[in-house]
């Protein structure tokens, strides 16, 4: 019994050890950071203090605030806490309050939220890979400093990403991976929003031309990406890595009882520009007519060609939906047949 006793002790001792030592470079190394983001000028915080002991490492920043590079953006927020385990460091869970404050560019902005938690977890390994990350937001309502009425608004919001070759999926999608061969590292990326309201500017004008209501029932977007190399800490201090291929296995959104798909495989060329065909889908592809006539992005002569062409198409699909594909080629773009304009070009990082 007295063996018993005295390894007890020792062990405990040892673990005490373990964490006031871990708990001293923790905070050491968020005070360093703290004081490098100031002379960069691209953050900063009050103070930071660390508790948590015997079991946890809870890290907390006091009036913490980010700017971006070219100063058209400035986050701040009350306070932020980063919470791990002891035993399980390289997992960490983030918390942020309600109170946030967001500037862009001359627009200054208010984030009120029921909740606002985060996680993240890397791989033992020196470099620190990317394994996943979640982040959910309850309640969220983003409201201009000089108003009360929401800019934008939602019941939820959840962001998601996770190595692909470590997790079957993001937000529980049952969607299966590209058959795309991913050059460095993938990454399935997923994104839900439910109830969201859109900006008063946007929403007024939907609403009264078109008859579509302010609120969107559900968007929910679910990819795998093809990076470069896989996301460490080097690789942020750099930039992204590079975008080499794109699959989009959903894109969807319900709203006002209409419905919108979208699905497909991107590459990227050595300039940036996607190279591939995203189809799009709608069994409410009437509805989406009438709204772009409204709107005033078709006139009466168009609508009775682009009903007459769906007409065709409708009757050769079992749900009496309208597939489109949205081509991307040779740095341009076009909707079928249509003409779009030259595509979206990304930074490219050869590396």
């Amino acid at each position: 019994m007295r063996k018993l006793i005295w390894l007890v002790v020792i062990l405990t001792l040892a673990y005490g050890g373990y964490w006031f030592m871990g708990a001293r470079k923790i905070e050491a190394g968020a005070q360093a950071m703290v004081s490098q983001a100031r002379s960069e000028g691209w953050g900063d915080a009050k103070s930071v203090s660390l508790a948590g002991f015997p079991s946890r490492f809870d890290l907390t920043f006091d009036e913490p605030q980010l700017t971006g590079g070219d100063g058209l953006w400035h986050w701040q927020a009350p306070f932020a806490q980063l919470f791990a385990l002891g035993y399980r460091p390289n997992e960490v869970i983030a918390y942020l309050p309600s109170g946030q404050e967001l500037d862009i560019g001359d627009r200054s902005y208010r984030l009120d939220l029921a909740d606002m938690r985060a996680s993240a977890r890397v791989s033992y390994s020196p470099a620190l890979p990317l394994e996943d990350a979640v982040a959910v937001l309850s309640k969220p309502v983003l409201i201009p400093k000089t108003g009360s009425t929401p800019e934008v608004s939602a019941d939820q919001i959840r962001l998601a990403i996770s190595r692909e070759d470590k997790a079957q999926g993001a937000l529980g999608s049952s969607a299966s991976a590209s058959d795309l061969v991913m050059p460095g590292a993938a990454y399935r990326l997923g994104a839900e929003a439910v109830n969201l309201t859109l900006p008063p500017e946007i929403a007024q004008d939907l609403e009264t031309k078109a008859g579509l209501p302010t609120t969107l029932a559900r968007l929910h977007f679910d990819a795998v990406t093809g990076l470069q190399a896989p996301i460490t800490r080097a690789a942020l201090q750099r930039g992204l890595p590079g975008v080499m291929t794109f699959s989009l296995s959903d894109l969807s959104l319900s709203w006002g009882g209409n419905d919108l798909s979208a699905k497909g495989d991107l590459r990227i060329d050595a300039s940036g520009y996607p190279e591939g065909t995203i189809e799009i889908r709608s069994a409410s592809w009437r509805k989406w007519v009438e709204v772009a006539q409204k709107l005033g992005l078709i006139g009466q002569d168009e609508v009775k060609v682009v009903t007459s062409v769906g007409t065709m198409l409708a009757a050769q699909d079992p749900g009496n939906a309208v597939t489109v594909p949205l081509i991307f080629q040779n740095g341009m773009m076009r909707l079928g047949p249509i003409p779009l304009g030259a595509a979206p070009q990304l930074p490219v990082q050869r590396q």
